[in-house]
């Protein structure tokens, strides 16, 4: 009996085992190929490590059917990392910040060391009395600081001794960055040596009486740094200055109403055409000339000024620089300036002088700018020799040995600049150095020139104002504006447009090399009026002391002035023979050879009785049909209410109408009275 049970147990058993697979085989699909898969998520079963080129395994499951598949996880040369969790801190608190790779496990936690420093926003600068608020952009923080910059909060000491250049740089940076006014300070004196760049200025200074020493003598003549403005005044517009090529083929006419070419914004624009030569010169300091150029004013649209027409002929304007007009006016100024020059005769004893010129003052090229209530001093110049140079038996005057010294293209160099001023100031001239062209001064055929050194000079400017501003006398002479001897030239300025004088006291108006439109106001001039150019020359109730002529067309330049001189009032020294005074040459410098276009006089006094009004020298009557170079003669000549003045008082007085060398021709005189 039991041995039965044990049997029907088997076969319960083997019953139950057979249905099982019967019902597994008829109620789970076959994988025989026809199953959609549906894959389970990744499984990570080996992670692949960036930059070490192993390759990682992901694994995919079949919810459907078990079956596996494997794909690698290719390594990057490095990691992709992101941010996923930062602790951020402020400017001056380390932050935390949780980085992983976008490609492999890999992550880590950093610490990101604090800036140090605001990142200060200036569009939330606010100042309340003699406080400025400014949001730093990177945190909360609000800066507090004084709403004027000072230059020993920034570490200059003025005592005149110590080298403060670079604390007053680093007052004039957060200056120009937080559009603050930096002052000077009262009775202190601010020594500045060399420098390598300019010190910029963008805002509001005000030096408050204290002194600036310049001092050129530890530069010497031989240094690149000789050529470095000390300080210059500068647009806060990054794009001053930018440079536009044309299309070849691009050109404008004389008097072209809209040059073509919208810039998007009133600006002042030079011209240039690298292809034609203007302006060649000759005597001493001959060359060939220079690229014809000038500069206009144009508006959004590209309309001219019409103060400041286009003057030449362009058959191509190879190059177009266009310089920002600054609508925010500044002023900079209130200082006594000492300028320490290098005199290479303590350092040099064979020194022989050559072009040298150097810059080291104020550069200003920002528009709408004035400098005001200068009082500049030269300190150095004294190279007094009693040596007979010449073997004539003759001393220089005053003792200056010209062989020594350095010349200066400006102290103050107002430069592609608009609306520019120099108010109630004093300035000083500077002795006249020259150099020898040849090896030595006892070469045969060597010629000894003089070199312009000036205080006062402009470029490619236009509307530049000398108001109230005085030359400095000589102690010991008194006489310093007649002098052309000993001084060359206290200002002087080159393709400068409506440049003006009012209430002067100069040895010279010197403008050439494209000048277009001046004014001479109420002033002073010692030995000369210098023009080079054209448009429209108006003196008025002004005397010129000294030298043969009242106005000098240049004779370097050709003698070339295209336009109208209108005086009004003024008065000639006793030594004035001529008018107006220029040279004929047969020669084409690229302008035409204009005399003038008109000459009206309204109110003149003379004091040298045989005052002649035009001298042409070198001209002949072969000069007004000659076929390279024609002279043109005034087409209208008006004069009215001269005077010639004598020890008896004032008596009416009738210039004579023209001199050429060879007295061919009587220039046409409406005499009005």
């Amino acid at each position: 009996m039991k041995e039965k049970n044990t049997e029907k147990t088997r076969h319960g058993s083997l019953l139950l085992l057979i249905f099982m697979c019967f019902t597994l085989i008829f109620l789970v699909p076959s994988c025989s190929g026809s199953c959609e898969h549906v894959w389970s998520d990744s499984e990570v079963i080996t992670d692949a490590i960036c930059g070490k080129g192993k390759v990682g395994e992901i694994r995919y499951t079949c919810r459907t059917c078990g079956a596996v598949r494997s794909e690698e996880i290719l390594p990057k040369d490095s990691h992709d990392l992101y941010s996923e969790t930062f602790d951020s801190g402020d400017c001056f608190t380390d932050s935390s910040v949780s980085l992983r790779c976008k490609n492999c496990s890999y992550s880590l936690t950093s610490t990101v060391a604090a800036y140090g420093e605001h990142k200060l926003d200036i569009n939330t600068k606010r100042i309340e009395g003699d406080k400025v608020m400014i949001n730093c952009s990177r945190c909360d923080a609000v800066e507090v600081r004084n709403s004027v910059i000072k230059y020993e909060d920034y570490g200059a000491v003025g005592d005149g001794v110590t080298d403060d250049s670079e604390a007053i740089r680093k007052a004039h940076d957060e200056a120009n960055l937080l559009g603050l006014k930096v002052k000077g300070t009262a009775g202190k004196s601010y020594y500045i040596g060399s420098v390598s760049t300019p010190i910029l200025i963008k805002t509001d200074t005000d030096w408050c009486g204290a002194r600036i020493i310049l001092d050129d003598s530890v530069i010497p003549d031989d240094s690149n740094l000789r050529g470095i403005w000390v300080f210059k005044i500068a647009s806060d517009d990054t794009k001053n200055g930018r440079v536009i090529t044309p299309d070849e083929g691009f050109s404008l006419k004389k008097g072209q109403t809209n040059i073509n070419y919208p810039i998007g914004k009133a600006c002042m624009i030079k011209l240039e055409d690298a292809n034609e030569k203007i302006y060649l010169r000759y005597g001493p300091n001959v060359n060939n000339g220079v690229a014809r150029s000038e500069t206009i004013l144009v508006d959004a649209e590209g309309n001219v000024d019409p103060s400041t027409p286009i003057q030449y002929d362009y058959r191509s304007v190879t190059r177009m620089v266009v310089y920002s007009i600054d609508d925010t006016p500044i002023s900079v100024g209130n200082a006594k300036i000492e300028t320490r020059v290098y005199n290479p005769k303590e350092h040099k004893p064979d020194y022989e002088n050559y072009y040298c010129y150097y810059k080291r003052g104020i550069n200003i090229t920002r528009s709408n700018t004035t400098l005001y209530a200068i009082d500049h001093t030269i300190v150095g110049e004294d190279m007094t020799v009693s040596i007979d140079r010449n073997g004539d038996g003759v001393i220089d005057i005053y003792g200056a040995d010209k062989s020594y010294g350095v010349p200066y293209i400006g102290k103050f160099y107002f430069e592609n600049c608009y609306n520019a001023k120099m108010i109630d100031s004093t300035v000083q001239g500077h002795q006249a150095y020259s150099f020898f062209q040849g090896a030595t001064r006892d070469e045969p055929g060597t010629t000894r020139n003089e070199m312009g050194s000036y205080d006062l000079n402009a470029y490619h400017s236009i509307g530049v104002s000398l108001i109230n501003v005085k030359q400095r006398e000589n102690a010991d002479t008194g006489e310093v504006i007649t002098n052309r001897v000993m001084y060359h030239g206290i200002m002087a300025s080159n393709f400068c447009r409506n440049i003006s004088l009012d209430n002067c006291y100069f040895d010279r108006f010197d403008s050439h090399q494209g000048m277009h439109n001046a004014t001479i106001k109420n002033s002073t001039l010692g030995f000369g009026i210098l023009v080079i150019g054209g448009g429209r020359l108006y003196i008025e109730n002004t005397e010129r002391l000294s030298g043969s002529y009242f106005i000098s067309l240049r004779d370097d330049y050709n003698s070339v002035f295209d336009g109208d001189i209108i005086i009004r009032n003024c008065t000639a020294g006793e030594s004035i023979r001529w008018l107006i005074s220029g040279t004929w040459r047969e020669f084409y410098n690229g302008l035409d050879n204009v005399i003038l276009r008109s000459l009206d006089i309204d109110g003149l006094k003379v004091k040298y009785s045989s005052l002649t009004l035009f001298r042409v020298k070198d001209a002949t009557a072969a000069a007004l049909t000659n076929e390279i170079n024609p002279l043109f003669i005034p087409s209208s000549v008006t004069v009215k209410n001269t005077y010639l003045i004598t020890d008896g008082g004032e008596q009416a007085f009738k210039p004579k109408t023209s001199y050429f060398d060879d007295a061919f021709a009587e220039i046409s005189v409406d005499y009005k009275g």
